[in-house]
């Protein structure tokens, strides 16, 4: 064999490997492990098992089946496989502008960096936060905005130069709750202690026994009641 030859036939040795180190394939079938492993078609029809998913420290999703990868041979073998990155453009979330960022999953849960220094953070049923501290800054307001909201804890205090609660029914249940503001403005009835007779305002009815000289207050809110 001429040295032409013999370095011809190397170099389609090496074309061929070098083809094969990137190969298009789909997500068939998710096959566990500590570092995630996938059964992936390729576009040619070959079926390889057990490629390794190599996730970002601190990051880790699984795909449904039918997303898209690319599969690399490391060191040319076709034995040891590995896929970086796993897309779904069925799935993709689209309304995005250039420079922002979101994590997204299949149930329609969405974080979303948007332009202008805006995060977007949707559940699709609930959202759980969970740490022995949370607190929440608001350099202009902090605005709740829900049909009902429940407060359930051993201490509450509100702390305000003005405090206001327009609502039909506000419910707190709490072994201790303080509220220390300046102003504090409730809108609506308000039950004391369960509810039970009106509470007497300045200026009210009141019917003195003339025996006793005791007064009984025959008048009262209408709004506020106490038990």
């Amino acid at each position: 064999m001429s040295q032409i030859n013999l370095m011809q036939k190397l170099i389609d040795i090496i074309a061929v490997r070098v083809f094969e180190m990137i190969r298009l394939g789909e997500v068939k079938r998710h096959q566990g492990g500590k570092t995630q492993s996938w059964q992936i078609e390729t576009a040619a029809g070959e079926t390889v098992e057990n490629a390794k998913h190599l996730e970002p420290f601190g990051f880790t999703s699984q795909a449904p089946v039918g997303s898209e990868t690319l599969i690399f041979n490391v060191q040319g073998s076709r034995i040891n496989n590995v896929v970086l990155n796993i897309g779904n453009r069925e799935l993709r979330f689209q309304e995005l502008k250039d420079g922002e960022v979101a994590m997204y999953d299949t149930s329609g849960n969405l974080l979303h960096f948007k332009n202008g220094g805006i995060i977007d953070f949707k559940a699709a049923d609930t959202m759980k936060q969970t740490a022995q501290t949370i607190n929440i800054s608001g350099s202009a307001a902090v605005n709740v905005n829900t049909k009902s909201a429940a407060v359930s804890t051993d201490s509450l205090t509100v702390k305000a130069k003005t405090a206001s609660i327009d609502a039909d029914t506000t419910t707190v249940k709490a072994k201790t709750a303080t509220v220390d503001a300046e102003t504090t403005t409730v809108n609506g009835k308000v039950n004391l202690a369960g509810g039970g007779q009106p509470v007497a305002r300045l200026g009210d009815t009141v019917e003195v026994d003339p025996n006793t000289h005791k007064g009984t207050i025959t008048g009262g809110s209408t709004e506020v009641t106490a038990g």
